[in-house]
Order: C-alpha cells, then structure tokens, then sequence
C-alpha cells in the first residue's frame, strides 16, 4: 500500500518540497547510529545513505554511491579541475600531536606526532610526519619537507625542501637547492637559496634593487649612501670607517682551494692587500706619481729590479715613454733577467723572456706595451729585472716615487726612483 503525502514530526504543515519535514527547538535528529564494522555490512546502501559511526575516526557518513565519505570531506568539488576544500584528521596521528592545523587536500596528511604545524593548500607540508613548526600557506608549499622549523608563503614555495630546518621562502617558487639547507632565506619569485645562513633576493633576472629607500635601475648597492655611483656595484661611504678584508697568514690564503680571478684579501704574513690574478692577465702594480725620467741612449740599456711577491708568469710589461726629439722614431725591446742585470757581465747573461719590438714616435708621454710570446716564469721571493734596449733615437722613460712592486732599485745605482713600468702576470696572488 502506498501513501502519498509530506510527513511532518513536530509540525502540523510540513514543508511543500519535503518529504519528511522534522521540527524542534529542544530536540534534534538522530540518525542510525553503528560501528565501522556495521556500517560496511549494510547490503547495497543506497547513494545519500547517512549513518553516525561510533568508533574509529567517529562522526557522520555519507555514501556517495560507490564509498562512504566522512564528514570531513563532504566538502570536495570532484569536477574537472578538482578543488578541494577539506579539513581531514591524517590518519596516522597520534594522541600526541598538539596545536596541528590542515586545511586542503592532502595538507599534513602524513603528520604523526609532529606540534605546532599549520598547512593551508593543496599538498602543503603534506610530508611532514615528526616535523614541528612549519608553516606552509599555498599550492605545494613546503609539499616535501620532513624537519622543522621552516615557513613558506607562495605556490610552490619550498616544496624543493626536504630535511632543511628554519629556513623562509616567501614568493611563487622560491625554494631551496640543495634540499637540506639550514636557517636558508629565499625572498621573490623564483629565487632560490644555495647555502645555509644565506639569503638570496630575487632570482636571476632581477636587476633593480631597493637600497635604504632608493630604486635604482643599475642593480647598484649602497652602504652609507641612498644614491650609489650607477658605474659601481657596490659603493661604501663612510668618513669614520673603513672597508675591513678578510685577514689571513699566507698559509690560509693558499689553502683556498681554486680562488676565483679578483679575490682580495689582506695578508697578515706581508701586512699587504693582495688579489688573485686567475687565469687571465692582471696588473701587478700601478704607477701614478711621475718624477723626472731617465734617457734609453742608443744600445744603452735602462733597468729596473724587483722582487717576485708570489710564484707568477710575466705576460707583458708597460712602460712610461716619450720621444727625445719631435719628428723621430725608434724601436724599444722589454727583456726579464734572473737577478741583477749586469751590462758588463761574462760570460753575457740570458733573458729569460724577450719582448717583440715596439716603435716609438710620438714626442709626449704615452704608454708602450711589450708582449712576451713565452711568459717569464718568476719565482716568490726571487730578484728579477726588466731591461729596456733602445736600437735608434734616444727615448726617456718617465721614473715614480715610492713604486709599491719595485722591491729594487733603478738600474742599480741607489736612486729612490723607479722606472715608471707596469708588470702583466697570469693567475697567482699579487701584491697591490
């Protein structure tokens, strides 16, 4: 026999559209109540079927036609593409766990008895079982992390990270490399931290950088200054303080395994600044201050002594020269010789590198280079000199006071001068 009509239970006019209209202020609806065990004996549940389970994860299940869900995932979009906005108890924890909060599909499923973490989005800190104090809040942040102590911020953010410990990653894909890396900071999108107790700004392709206030479009950074110089990388201005290098005695300094060309240093074994001169040519010395010259006379040699402050190869030397008489030409040759160059000596010393020949026919002072096709191998602490051969018109050659390589004096005659020379060398540590 079949009845028709809406049911109501504590109303005398249920609702048009129900079925069952159940109405109360002191009361409320009781659904079968069974076990896990009993829920899953029930034959052919129907799609919509609601049962309270009593034991195990405990609360409201709904069947969905082909499994029951609990209630804590009754709020899932299962169209295309999935969105899921759940709240789900991970099913290894323990009674141990205190202060954990997940919100999105999979966030802290793995979490067992780790504390205090909080994981807002899909597959956030979704590896985290023992780890405490993350927080990851986005698309797969912190996705692989299994420590402690880390927060992400962004789609992706630190899902690169897997054992690393108190490490930040704030932006889209910021991120860790490698993956174990500790008290690591990565700021901006897609900026990655390489090394622990680091910080890296920006990925790649950042090039403006905001210093003390002030945007400047060099990539430029200043200390003590809002307005960086555009030409330099790095500008400091102080008037109370200094730029303090790294201090290291000469068997630190050697043990740096590969240097890269331009490291400096100070030397605490010399007391004397020192750079790296890598593979490519650097210069050994610089000269400002001229002080009177010194005449090449025709087949009369000019020279000047120094001492090698590191084991290096001498590529080409650079001299302060001038013409004698307007209009004239003349052609100069460079030699090293293994120390002190005698003239007169016999049997005749060997050089052990020559220079190509170079003309000289400008009147004013200019600058001449003299390339050695077979660099002069020096050794540290050795005495060396370079000579200067003049094969026509005399030529004078500019001298400097207080030359900071000379290590020797001009053409051994006791002179404070030097001849005014700039020294290439290829890839040893040079003093300044």
């Amino acid at each position: 026999m079949a009845v028709w009509a809406q049911v109501g239970v504590g109303t005398s006019s249920p609702a048009a559209s129900s079925i069952l209209d159940v109405t109360a202020t002191d009361k409320g609806f009781l659904p079968p109540r069974m076990t896990a065990a009993q829920r899953t004996a029930i034959s052919s549940p129907a799609t919509g079927l609601i049962v309270y389970q009593t034991d195990g994860t405990s609360g409201l299940y709904i069947y969905s036609g082909s499994a029951w869900i609990p209630q804590a995932s009754w709020y899932t979009n299962a169209g295309s593409p999935t969105s899921s906005f759940t709240l789900v108890t991970p099913a290894g924890l323990t009674s141990g766990a205190n202060a954990n909060y997940g919100i999105g599909a999979n966030a802290l499923n793995a979490l067992t008895s780790g504390d205090y973490n909080v994981a807002l989005g899909y597959d956030a800190a979704k590896s985290v079982s023992t780890g405490a104090d993350n927080t990851a809040v986005g698309y797969s942040a912190l996705s692989a992390t299994t420590g402690s102590g880390n927060t992400a911020f962004g789609s992706s953010a630190g899902a690169g990270n897997v054992s690393g410990t108190n490490n930040t990653f704030l932006g889209q894909y910021s991120d860790a490399s490698p993956n174990n890396l500790t008290n690591a900071t990565a700021i901006g999108y897609g900026a990655t931290v390489t090394a622990s107790n680091t910080i890296q700004l920006g990925n790649g392709s950042v090039t403006n950088v905001n210093t003390s206030g002030t945007i400047t479009t060099t990539g430029s950074v200043g200390i003590g200054t809002t307005s960086p110089n555009s030409a330099a990388a790095l500008e400091i201005v102080s008037t109370t303080k200094g730029l303090l290098l790294p201090r290291l005695t000469t068997i630190q300094r050697n043990s740096i395994a590969q240097p890269p060309a331009g490291l400096v240093i100070y030397n605490t074994t010399t007391n004397t600044v020192q750079g790296y001169g890598g593979s490519s040519a650097e210069w050994l010395n610089t000269n400002a201050t001229n002080a009177g010259s010194v005449a090449i006379y025709n087949n009369s040699p000019v020279w000047q002594t120094f001492t090698a402050t590191s084991s290096e190869n001498i590529t080409s030397v650079e001299a302060y020269v001038q013409m004698i008489n307007s209009g004239q030409s003349t052609s100069v040759i460079a030699k090293i010789y293994s120390g002190n160059y005698n003239p007169n000596a016999t049997p005749t010393q060997t050089p052990i590198a020559t220079s190509s020949s170079t003309s000289v026919t400008a009147s004013s002072y200019s600058w001449k280079s003299f390339s050695f096709s077979s660099p002069a191998s020096l050794t540290n602490g050795s005495l060396y000199s370079v000579v200067l051969f003049n094969s026509g018109s005399d030529v004078d050659v500019a001298q400097a006071t207080n030359n900071p390589y000379s290590g020797g004096s001009r053409f051994g005659d006791g002179f404070t001068e030097d001849l005014l020379l700039k020294i290439h060398a290829i890839g040893q540590w040079t003093n300044f």
